[in-house]
């Protein structure tokens, strides 16, 4: 019997109506970069004294799904992985359509589908969550994405459901704006953002499968790697202004805004009205090349949750929660 080439997978991916309930018609097929959302059995084991020198026995007590998947980021699919992880969306205009993505108290559950190589191995992964969504891109580079997934129940030899991969291009990093505290003219190399739901599973009575699943809290950060051209910036995070010369308690906020936009049809943003920036390096470099800002920065809580963080989709996809 022949092997099976490895880059013959895919991951389906819907979004289920209630805990329990798989969703039999995902809403796209992933094709991966790498990493796989599987299950993971728990096994414990057994120390106790016998009359022999073996280790002890091992019993197995429970099986989790968890993993992440890792792929390039397209203006559908993206939308609809940041819809699994924020758990609410708007939807505005007509071809394109506008989704504008915020944080609810709880997240959605999906069904995931692996399938390898179409029919040699096909699982069905239930009641998933995706706690934990990280965006990045760098110049030359195709924007990417990981997704971290955290999962209840699965199924074997189940069958890969009929559904073609997204015609859509990856963003790549030309098609990258920043706006950074209301301006656009400094050159920012790359950036990371990654937004983490605090979620734990609650294991309960319920055999081999975890009940369920709860949402805590909510953080976004990333970073930015910029041009340095002044001292605006180091002056900015040190003393809360600009042109200040004392250091200050003060915690510098700022606006941003990162945009991938192809064309008004194939686009994600990312904004946030105010980030904290949490600390700035800058580094001599003796072989003299450019020198650049390293900003890590933290979303800013707000009263409106939309404020603190929001993803803005604009495709030619009529509903993502449908």
């Amino acid at each position: 019997m022949p092997g099976h080439a490895g880059n013959f997978f895919t991951s389906a991916i819907g979004k289920q109506s209630a805990l329990a309930t798989a969703q039999a018609t995902p809403k796209f097929k992933l094709r991966v970069t790498g990493g796989v959302v599987a299950p993971d059995v728990q096994v414990l084991e057994l120390p106790e004294t016998d009359s022999s020198i073996q280790r002890s026995r091992s019993v197995k007590v429970g099986s989790l799904i968890g993993g992440a998947l890792e792929g390039f980021v397209r203006s559908d699919e993206i939308a609809f992985l940041w819809y699994l992880h924020m758990g609410a969306v708007s939807v505005g205009g007509s071809s394109p359509y506008t989704h504008t993505i915020t944080a609810a108290a709880q997240l959605p559950y999906a069904t995931l589908y692996n399938a390898f190589d179409a029919t040699a191995l096909v699982s069905r992964m239930m009641d998933c969550r995706l706690t934990e969504l990280s965006v990045s891109g760098g110049a030359g580079q195709a924007l990417s994405y990981s997704a971290a997934v955290m999962g209840l129940s699965g199924l074997e030899g189940e069958t890969d459901p009929a559904l073609a991969v997204s015609t859509v291009e990856p963003l790549v990093y030309p098609n990258v704006t920043v706006t950074f505290d209301g301006a656009t003219t400094d050159i920012v190399e790359a950036f990371t953002i990654n937004s983490q739901r605090a979620a734990q599973v609650v294991q309960g009575d319920t055999g081999m499968a975890a009940s369920d699943s709860v949402t805590g809290r909510w953080g976004v950060t990333g970073t930015l790697r910029i041009l340095f051209q002044t001292d605006a910036i180091w002056r900015d995070y040190l003393t809360g202004s600009t042109t200040g010369t004392a250091h200050s308690q003060a915690l510098n906020t700022v606006a941003l805004n990162i945009l991938a936009s192809r064309s008004v049809s194939d686009e994600v943003s990312f904004d946030s009205d105010l980030v904290e920036i949490r600390k700035v390096t800058l580094v001599p470099d003796p072989a003299g090349n450019p020198l650049f800002y390293d900003i890590e920065w933290a979303a800013f809580p707000d009263p409106t949750i939309a404020n603190t963080f929001t993803v803005v989709a604009k495709n030619l996809i009529a509903s993502l929660s449908a």
